[in-house]
């Protein structure tokens, strides 16, 4: 066998030993009760759907697409979201599912009641926005994040918490803690070995049963090793705090300089117009991230002039959001409050560009890979793609 059919297999044999569930527990140590037995479907036998297929079948969550299939890649539609999530917290609430047969419907309207008890139960989804896009379109396929957050929905609800199995509270595309508590509690895994969220994406009917059946079942849930995503490093070869440039005597790190870096290329990959323009002035997205840095540093100045009171955020960030660190984070978040508030206090008046900094750049800038930058921002989770 050649080198070019081992690399696959190795990347999927390392990214299934990052997830590992242990073995299936006996229907006793359930989170809700085992309420029918099934038949096992033709299409899920021997497979790694088999069992989360099975128990979620067994506790009345899901069905068959028929009495033989249940088409693991297909996927879910807002509607069958819908009636999943309220059986889910019927059933986590001490109710039965028999609640359900008298106020059955048939036809396009089949799944009306189950979101009337939604409603009814969950007070909070009638200003969801989420919730609304989908009743709104109940037959249009549900994506990952909305699925993901409906279910955090029901469990607060309900109060359920499950034991953290896992230290996880950033994947490159979601720092929604309500969320990422489902990685550390080892019911989701994310998409590769970064945990990512791939939040967009059509939710298929086995990462849904997958999701459920290890919420229900303890010994279904999954040990995490997930690598962090780090940019500095990934991108530039540097430690994140490496000195790369000094504007006006202010040093600037490489985990501060990364978000405008990686913001800046990822936008021009994805301007096919942009990314020409850029080409035809003789300027590259380098030079452009480099002039809204130091558009931020002498906003810092600007609002000092003004006196305008703006401060560093409070809030908790953690390493790997979009692959940036905590500080980095903090960085843009600042930065971006400064420039809206000199933006503001300014109106009318032109930005003073003439103020702009003078730039210093360290000794091993001319080192770094920035001819790279195009390939390696493409291909990264959240950032990536291109026109």
């Amino acid at each position: 066998m050649g080198k070019s059919r081992l690399l696959p297999l190795c990347l999927a044999l390392a990214l299934l030993c990052a997830c590992l569930p242990a073995k299936a527990s006996e229907p006793s140590d359930w989170l809700i009760p085992k309420t029918r037995d099934y038949r096992a479907f033709t299409d899920t036998a021997g497979t790694i759907c088999e069992s989360a297929a099975a128990t979620c079948c067994e506790t009345g969550l899901m069905d068959g697409v028929d009495s033989r299939h249940f088409l693991p890649e297909n996927g879910l539609t807002a509607a069958q979201i819908i009636v999943i999530s309220a059986r889910l917290h019927r059933l986590l609430s001490g109710g039965s599912l028999v609640y359900f047969e008298p106020i059955s419907q048939k036809g396009a309207g089949w799944w009306t009641p189950y979101d009337d008890y939604l409603r009814g139960q969950v007070p909070a989804l009638e200003e969801a926005e989420f919730y609304s896009s989908l009743y709104q379109a109940p037959t249009a396929f549900c994506r990952r994040e909305t699925f993901f957050r409906l279910l955090a929905a029901v469990l607060e609800d309900t109060g359920t918490v499950l034991p953290e199995k896992n230290s996880v509270f950033a994947v490159p595309d979601c720092d929604n803690q309500h969320i990422l508590r489902f990685y550390r509690w080892g019911i989701l895994g994310g998409k590769d070995a970064y945990g990512t969220l791939a939040g967009d994406a059509a939710l298929s009917r086995a990462a849904a049963a997958a999701l459920l059946a290890r919420l229900i079942d303890p010994g279904q849930r999954l040990e995490l090793e997930l690598k962090q995503l780090e940019l500095c490093q990934k991108l530039l070869g540097v430690d994140p705090e490496t000195v790369l440039l000094t504007l006006d005597g202010q040093a600037v790190t490489a985990e501060e300089f990364m978000p405008t870096l990686v913001g800046t290329v990822s936008a021009y990959n994805h301007s096919r117009f942009g990314s020409m323009a850029l080409e035809q002035s003789g300027r590259t997205e380098v030079d452009e991230a480099v002039d809204a840095l130091r558009r931020q540093v002498l906003c810092q100045t600007l609002a000092q002039e003004l006196e305008l009171n703006i401060t560093p955020s409070n809030t908790l960030y953690f390493d790997g959001y979009q692959g940036l660190t905590a500080v980095g984070q903090s960085w843009r978040e600042y930065h971006q409050r400064l420039s809206s508030g000199v933006s503001e206090a300014l109106g009318k008046a032109p930005f003073p560009k003439e103020r702009l900094p003078g730039v210093k750049y360290a000794g091993l800038w001319d080192t770094l890979p920035f001819s790279d930058l195009f390939w390696k921002v493409a291909a990264l989770p959240y950032w990536g793609g291109t026109f």
